[in-house]
Order: structure tokens, then sequence, then C-alpha cells
């Protein structure tokens, strides 16, 4: 049956909703037990990467990004549901992605320092969640979602390299976001095809 998108979107964000509130659950217990068993990667690519605090470009990029997203995108049919159901997907898909890939931030970390972020999803100081990037997959959402995928693809890129300079992310974490985003926008688009989204441009 074809629902409403006004109403799938509203149940995209109640489910988005309950998988943040999840994955919060779970840093909790993932960072105790990435300190007592996750392991520091020697990065190459931070021989010749400067290190320097990117967190107000990072946090403008990501947050543009959605607005972005949103300004290019909205007569687009289900983009917000779209965008808002793949990214719950990338929250429940790091869930196995960092209790199989333990890793300790590198000891060079500038923490992120991001207002929104640290209080609404990270309540303590966490700084394990390395396996995959959360921020590099929400973009590729964005560039896999977008009718302008260059812009996005673009974006990435630049926050990538942010991400990296600051020590908050290894290369391995950027590069395993992409695959990973790529099946999180599989089964979004799935889930709403299944529940009723007429049209998916």
């Amino acid at each position: 049956m074809i629902q409403s998108e006004g109403k799938i979107t509203l149940l995209c964000l109640a489910i988005l909703g309950l998988c943040a509130v999840g994955f919060t659950q779970f840093l909790a217990f993932h960072e105790l037990s990435s300190q007592a068993s996750g392991f520091v990667v020697n990065d190459p690519l931070f021989h010749w990467l400067p290190l320097y605090d990117n967190s107000v470009f990072i946090f403008s990029i990501t947050y543009g990004s959605i607005l972005l997203y949103a300004f290019m995108n909205y007569r687009s049919t289900g983009f917000a549901a779209r965008a808002i159901l793949s990214y719950a997907f990338v929250l429940l898909l790091r869930i196995p992605t960092l209790t199989l890939v333990s890793l300790k931030v590198h000891p060079d970390l500038i923490y992120l320092e991001d207002p929104f972020l640290n209080d609404l999803i990270y309540p303590s100081r966490i700084t394990n969640d390395l396996f995959f990037s959360g921020h590099v997959a929400l973009l590729c959402n964005f560039a896999q979602l977008s009718r302008y995928k260059l812009v996005f693809v673009v974006l990435t890129v630049i926050l990538a390299l942010l991400l990296l300079m600051q020590r908050v992310h290894y290369s391995i974490d950027v590069l395993g976001a992409i695959p990973f985003s790529f099946l999180a926008v599989r089964l979004s688009d799935l889930l709403l095809h299944k529940i009723g989204l007429k049209r998916i441009d």
C-alpha cells in the first residue's frame, strides 16, 4: 500500500531516534572495551599529513552538507526519508564493525569539538568510535542520494582529509565508510519500497 511521504518521513525519524539512542548506549560500552583490547594503527598517511585542529571546518562541512542536500534535493520524492533512514542504517552497521575492528585512537588525536554531536550522541568523551567513519559515511550517503553527486563527492574528500589531519580517524576508517554507506543506502531504499514509498528518484 502506498503511504504518504510525510508519514513515511516521520516513521524514518522515529527509527533514526531509536537507532541513535541504542548507538549511544553501545558507545559507552565500546569505549571501555576498546581501551582494554583495541590497538593503534600505524597509518602511513599520518607521516605526511600535517597535524591540525579542523573542528570548525569539520562541523561546518558536516552540518552544512545536510542543509545543502535538503536545498538541492527537496523536489525529489523521498529525499528526506532516504537520507534519514540511510543514516539510521549507518548507525546500526557501525555497531558490528566497531565491535569486530576494535581500534584505539591515535596518540596525536586532537579532540573533535562538535557541540551538537558531543551533547546529544556522545554525552561523554568518546574517542574510539573509529571503524568506520560516520562523518564520511553521511556525506557518501548524500553523494549517492543527491542529483548533484559531484558536489558531495568533493565535500566527502575534503572532509576525509580534515578528519585525517586531526587524527580523528585512520585512513581505513575513511575508506571503510564507502562500502558501508553503499549498503546503508541500498537497505534504506529496499525498506522504503516495502513500506510504501510511491517512487524513489
